[in-house]
């Protein structure tokens, strides 16, 4: 009989799964807690770069904290930043303790990346002059994200060694809500080089790639597929993700497409709007498969419609493979985000 694990690789893998898949019901996810990587728990803390963050409780999430720059001339990053190394991370520890209530056998695994490379550029020099950079010192700005892939490809290699995990996800977001940060020009530049080393990397490890990226990223969709993403998401509704599946479906697997900033994530919105948006984008977007119903989720409480829509929508379809799903679980009390923030800030005290 077919497991819920088998059934989401098929999606990963660009097919049509017997049944709808969700990270949330099939999936096994963490940020690995032994690196030393943005904020340090709540409060203002600094991280293993130099970076200083601020995270209180009640914020969506962590900020680069307000007045602080950790590289102020990029000409000058080599005097400025210590790359670290991370063979010095407890790695046997943290992937013992964060993998020790994995479920291999029905589940796949994922490990969070939380700063690519953009991300991890603009954390050390702010938004404005990283974007600035890219134009007037590319020499310096290239020279920096190649030292941010080597410690990320070091970083990889360690995550597939210690955590075995099926998949690797990475944070880089490009775009704001209805345009990319920088020209597709710029990005293929300046980004894509180091990207594809990065996914090589994965793939050589034997891992999927799947990348995270907020905002208008419609335009690098093709560069996806060729540099070998195999999965992406959150896809937000200014990409028309439906369009984009119907294009490329059979060499992306897409992950999301829910209206998360006028539905779920709202402040206020009720049970019933979010059942309605989750039933809805989940008839719009399963048929032809290569697709994963997982809405990135600020508010855990998403978890319950997303939960009872996918229960509905798949028992005849498990019924018709003869597959009997675990007891409904209830709502997430956390997302991974928060479960690593917390646990960092518990252990800080």
């Amino acid at each position: 009989m077919i497991t819920a694990r088998e059934n989401i690789l098929m999606a990963y893998h660009h097919k049509e799964p017997y049944w709808v898949p969700s990270q949330v019901l099939d999936q096994n996810t963490c940020l690995p807690s032994c690196v030393p990587e943005g904020p340090q728990g709540f409060g203002v803390s600094t991280d293993v770069f130099g970076v200083s963050w601020t995270f209180e409780k009640g914020m969506e999430g962590p900020m680069v904290t307000i007045g602080t720059q950790l590289i102020e001339d990029i000409c000058e990053w080599r005097d400025v930043l210590k790359i670290p190394d991370p063979k010095t991370y407890d790695w046997e520890g943290g992937a013992a303790k964060d993998t020790a209530n994995w479920d291999r056998v029905n589940k796949i695994s994922s490990v969070i990346i939380v700063d690519g490379l953009f991300e991890q550029l603009h954390a050390m020099t702010g938004i404005e002059d990283a974007l600035c950079y890219l134009l007037s010192e590319e020499e310096d700005t290239y020279d920096l994200l190649e030292a941010i892939t080597d410690y990320r490809i070091e970083e990889i290699k360690l995550i597939a060694k210690y955590y075995k995990p099926d998949k690797i996800q990475m944070h880089d977001d490009y775009g704001s809500n209805d345009r990319m940060f920088m020209s597709k020009a710029t990005w293929q530049k300046m980004i894509k080089p180091h990207l594809k080393r990065i996914v090589d990397t994965v793939h050589a490890e034997g891992m999927l790639y799947e990348h995270h990226s907020c905002g208008y990223i419609a335009p690098l969709i093709e560069e996806f597929i060729e540099l070998g993403f195999d999965g992406l998401n959150p896809l937000q509704l200014t990409n028309d993700p439906h369009a984009l599946k119907q294009k490329y479906a059979k060499d992306l697997c897409f992950v999301g497409g829910f209206d998360n900033q006028n539905v779920l994530d709202r402040q206020g919105a009720t049970y019933q709007e979010r059942y309605d948006e989750i039933k809805y984008r989940v008839e719009l977007m399963a048929p032809g498969g290569s697709w994963v119903a997982h809405p990135t989720m600020i508010d855990p409480t998403i978890s319950q419609p997303l939960i009872d829509v996918l229960y509905e929508y798949n028992q005849p379809l498990w019924e018709k493979v003869g597959y009997i799903p675990p007891e409904k679980p209830g709502a997430l009390k956390k997302t991974v985000y928060a479960a690593s923030d917390e646990s960092s800030a518990s252990g800080n005290k």
